[in-house]
């Protein structure tokens, strides 16, 4: 407001998931649309479980977009199928608003049960970086140790094991390494990223976070 430049600001993990009616990071902080944020997009592919994307902002943005984007110049628009997919997606959002209560106390039980039950792992050997509590992704990345210090590839190793030892176990965890340089222009430390679903079970979760806490007690 300052110094009335635009804020873009991307909604593709927070929507759907943060905000008292899933509407993202904006709803969350209690801050508007067009005033806070002038242009607002989002993926397809999170919390939509299509594909493609939605932009959000004032007529000269919206009208840019559609008269750039691929689906107008290309004709490559989304499949009426996925379309309708997403379009189904965002109804069930928005007729069972029970589905963010149960992703919120999953996340929160997630959260709670980790310290709990790795009392012995964390800090001491990893670090939990996501949001604590409301980030329905969870990253963990290891804790640095001045009597030990570890290279990015080192460290790359050690989490490929984790993640392998958990898809062993039946719990998927994705190591982000070296695969990533390709995609970031800033390069995130290595760690294992877990996410936390409305479909999940209490007794799932405990599962996971066992599997996840002998992966890490046997390797790290």
């Amino acid at each position: 407001e300052e110094f009335c430049y635009r804020l873009i600001l991307d909604e593709s993990y927070s929507f759907g998931s943060l905000g008292e009616t899933g509407r993202g990071a904006l709803e969350y902080y209690n801050l508007e649309h067009m005033r806070h944020a002038e242009i607002v997009t989002f993926s397809l592919e999170n919390s939509m479980g299509s594909i493609g994307g939605i932009t959000v902002g004032n007529e000269e943005v919206v009208d840019h977009q559609r008269l750039s984007g691929a689906g107008y110049c290309f004709s490559a628009s989304l499949p009426p199928f996925l379309a309708h997919a997403a379009k189904a997606s965002l109804s069930k959002m928005e007729a069972e608003p029970s589905l963010l209560e149960t992703l919120r106390d999953n996340v929160e039980y997630c959260y709670s049960q980790m310290h709990e039950q790795m009392s012995s792992i964390i800090p001491e050997k990893v670090l939990i970086t996501s949001q604590v509590g409301i980030s329905p992704i969870i990253y963990l990345q290891l804790t640095k140790n001045d009597d030990m210090i570890l290279s990015r590839d080192e460290q790359v190793d050690l989490l490929d094991r984790v993640a392998t030892y958990c898809l062993e176990n039946g719990l998927f965890v994705i190591s982000t390494g070296n695969h990533v340089y390709d995609h970031l222009h800033k390069i995130p430390p290595p760690s294992i990223r877990i996410t936390i679903m409305a479909k999940h079970s209490k007794a799932e979760i405990d599962t996971a976070i066992k599997v996840l806490e002998n992966a890490m007690s046997t390797i790290l």
